[in-house]
């Protein structure tokens, strides 16, 4: 979010706006001291219940979506869209400038039918589990999910989360951790 909050600062006065979304089922709560620890002064909103996931296909994040001032989209990119990586930061900026960005298929687009939206079912109905604090009730489902597409990195995080939240909210997200848990299929 760091990087998010400078170009938001330095391109504000052309007029960009920048919205991110936190995805964590857990909640707002859960994803407001990573917004207060980068002091952001754009616009974050939760989606507790993945329906962006349902909506666009969405199985890992960020994603990235540049819409220009009459709602066109410019550029997409799912997963990966992280503004430290040199690529995304050039791409970003020659957007800012104006760039006219042929808004390009991301090949990672996955079709909303098929495994994906079975696993993406299954997750929302353990969302509903889950805030009925049937926690265990949710975890299988959401295993269920995983097992049906296991590149699904959003049910995979939400496990991780509800499962080990030191891991995720104490402090520093673990990312040396969750590459660890990726290695072994978990």
């Amino acid at each position: 979010m760091p990087g998010w909050q400078r170009f938001y600062e330095e391109n504000a006065s052309k007029g960009i706006e920048v919205l991110t979304v936190a995805m964590d089922a857990q909640g707002a709560a859960k994803a407001r001291p990573y917004v207060e620890l980068a002091h952001g002064t754009f616009q974050t909103v939760v989606d507790a219940e993945n329906v962006l996931g349902g909506m666009y296909g969405f199985r890992a994040i960020p994603n990235g979506y540049l819409i220009d001032e009459n709602g066109v989209v410019q550029y997409e990119k799912l997963g990966g869209f992280d503004i430290r990586k040199p690529e995304t930061a050039a791409i970003v900026n020659r957007w800012a400038e104006g760039e006219d960005l042929a808004a390009p298929q991301d090949p990672k687009a996955e079709a909303k039918d098929g495994p994906s939206a079975e696993a993406i079912a299954l997750f929302q109905k353990g969302l509903e589990l889950y805030k009925a604090d049937s926690v265990d009730e949710a975890m299988v489902l959401w295993r269920q999910g995983f097992a049906l597409d296991p590149d699904n990195y959003i049910i995979r995080k939400q496990i991780w989360a509800v499962e080990n939240p030191d891991r995720f909210y104490a402090g520093d997200v673990d990312y040396d951790w969750q590459r660890e848990q990726t290695a072994k299929g978990q």
